[in-house]
């Protein structure tokens, strides 16, 4: 049986929130600098990387290329994905028909339009 699971490498950068919006500057009180400092903090997560595939007779494994959504439809995602099984290797679309058929709301994908 092909086996599956989401890889998580990014964004990590907080440049890459900054550059989209995404974030806001708060003052907080430092106990350790007994002073008010700066902080960024980000107002909405987003999450990509890789879906490994276990379970085929390549050596090194096989990756499917996952783009970045909202954190908790990654979440959602991951924990179905980690019981979908199948008898062959699945492509990215048809892993998503799948999830789709079974109940799942639509993944919320990242556009760099600023439609958000």
């Amino acid at each position: 049986m092909i086996s599956y699971s989401t890889n998580f490498m990014g964004p990590i950068s907080l440049d890459w929130f900054r550059q989209r919006g995404l974030t806001v500057k708060e003052t907080r009180w430092s106990d350790i600098l007994k002073k008010d400092i700066t902080v960024t903090k980000i107002t909405q997560n987003w999450m990509g990387g890789r879906i490994d595939v276990y379970g085929t007779n390549n050596p090194y494994g096989q990756e499917i290329a996952l783009p970045i959504m909202h954190d908790s439809d990654w979440y959602k995602f991951s924990n179905w994905l980690n019981n979908y099984k199948t008898d062959c290797v699945k492509t990215l679309d048809e892993i998503l028909e799948s999830y789709y058929n079974d109940g799942n709301d639509k993944i919320r994908w990242w556009k760099d339009d600023k439609s958000q």
